[in-house]
């Protein structure tokens, strides 16, 4: 009898032991998971948001894209994009800005009128300027001008529905372009004191014109979905996609199971494009991005999938303190571009996670400058502001991920050697928070 009591005790010690060896191996496991996410903190609601829910939350920003963009022929040589309605602050009446393009030395005669949603038809004055940057590149090798077109009218008729050109030169019948209506701001533009904090978030431009889509970095589905992953761990879920076509359908299909929001934008261009006139294209794009944002967004950037902003905190919509928006709040109100500083970092595949490639090459300048945009004057202002600080590398910075043909060599440097301890460890929480999501 006594032989089976010790026999049981042995058989209760040895699943005692098992227990606790389960126990201690499950407890690790738990261990390393609220590592990177930390169920009664913030780190958990940053990713758990960004999974995968089985609904998607209601996009207020659906806008973004209405009227939807696209080129159209609006006489024999001339062809618009967008158009905007801008109605006057203080004075009566306002005027339709449209984006266009001509053949270069095609004459400009329009007559134009603005079709009222209440079925009134208005005769405006028809007036029209060239782009600023076609007196800064002097292509030869292009084919077309970049102009903005306007139809102003002085007395308050209502709102306009959509714009009408005729062609004066073919005598054809006039060509109609709906209006996306910008609503005046509230904000004073000639204070020196910067204007109440918006509640608006902020959205990032994908220009897709000008990227190229053979690149190593363009093959890699997974370094495309890391673009968007990245800005939206910094607070950024609204993405304006132009030549959207050219986004693969596997990304798309993986973004559709997380709360970021695209917004497919055509671009089918009708001049033939060169590496001249890209930055010509670029600055259309531009000016499209900052009209088609106001309203409805805080800051916004134009960045191609291979440049990854880095800014030192996050976006907060409601402007928390240390946020984005806060930090810039210092500036007068009339300072709406902030240039960032752009390093082009060695593009390897074979590294999981984009912030693992450490290599940059100082020697290789980026061709266009990388701006953020703050969008709180009126929108004729904003166009026509130039005023511009270049932020600090503490601030924010932007990565290009470029193919380098020798990685390892002497000319490059790492750029971790350049960035404070406490930025680096931001970077290092949300490349954490990415990597949960790949």
């Amino acid at each position: 009898m006594r032989k089976y009591q010790q026999l049981v005790l042995l058989l209760i010690s040895c699943l005692s032991v098992g227990i606790l060896l389960m126990y201690k191996t499950e407890n690790n496991r738990l261990k390393y998971v609220l590592k990177y996410v930390n169920f009664f903190g913030r780190n958990d609601a940053a990713v758990l948001r960004r999974l995968e829910n089985g609904t998607k939350e209601d996009a207020p920003q659906a806008v973004l894209w209405r009227p939807l963009p696209v080129w159209q022929m609006i006489g024999d040589s001339f062809h618009a994009y967008s158009a905007y309605w801008m109605r006057n602050e203080l004075v009566a009446g306002g005027e339709a800005h449209v984006l266009v393009v001509g053949k270069k030395g095609a004459v400009v005669d329009f007559r134009c009128s603005l079709n009222l949603l209440s079925g009134r038809s208005v005769q405006g004055k028809f007036r029209f300027q060239r782009d600023s940057i076609e007196s800064l590149v002097d292509d030869k090798s292009s084919n077309f001008t970049s102009y903005h077109f306007f139809c102003q009218v002085s007395r308050d008729f209502g709102q306009p529905g959509s714009v009408s050109f005729t062609d004066i030169t073919t005598t054809k019948s006039p060509v109609k372009l709906r209006l996306r209506n910008l609503k005046p701001t509230d904000k004073k533009s000639n204070s020196n004191v910067p204007a109440a904090p918006s509640r608006l978030p902020a959205t990032v431009c994908v220009d897709l014109v000008g990227f190229n889509m053979t690149s190593k970095f363009a093959r890699t589905e997974n370094a495309l979905l890391q673009f968007f992953l990245f800005h939206q761990a910094i607070g950024i879920e609204n993405f304006l996609v132009y030549n959207y076509d050219e986004l693969p359908e596997e990304v798309i299909h993986l973004l559709d199971r997380t709360n970021i929001n695209l917004y497919g934008l055509p671009f089918n261009f009708p001049f033939r494009q060169t590496n001249g006139t890209l930055s010509r294209i670029r600055q259309l794009i531009h000016t499209d991005c900052l009209l088609r944002n106001v309203n409805h967004a805080s800051f916004t950037l134009l960045l191609r999938p291979n440049e990854l902003f880095f800014p030192n905190s996050r976006f907060s919509v409601d402007q928390a303190k240390g946020s984005v928006q806060q930090q810039l709040r210092h500036f007068s109100s009339e300072t709406t571009r902030f240039e960032l500083a752009t390093m082009s970092v060695c593009f390897d595949e074979r590294k999981k996670l984009l912030p693992d490639n450490v290599q940059y090459d100082p020697e290789r300048r980026s061709p266009y400058k990388t701006l953020l945009n703050r969008l709180e004057l009126p929108p004729a202002q904003l166009l026509a502001s130039t005023t511009e600080v270049e932020l600090s590398l503490s601030t924010g910075f932007v990565h290009r991920y470029v193919d380098c043909e020798h990685v390892g060599s002497d000319g490059l440097h790492d750029w971790r050697n350049a960035v404070r301890e406490d930025f680096m460890e931001h970077i290092n929480v949300l490349r954490n928070e990415v990597d949960l999501l790949i």
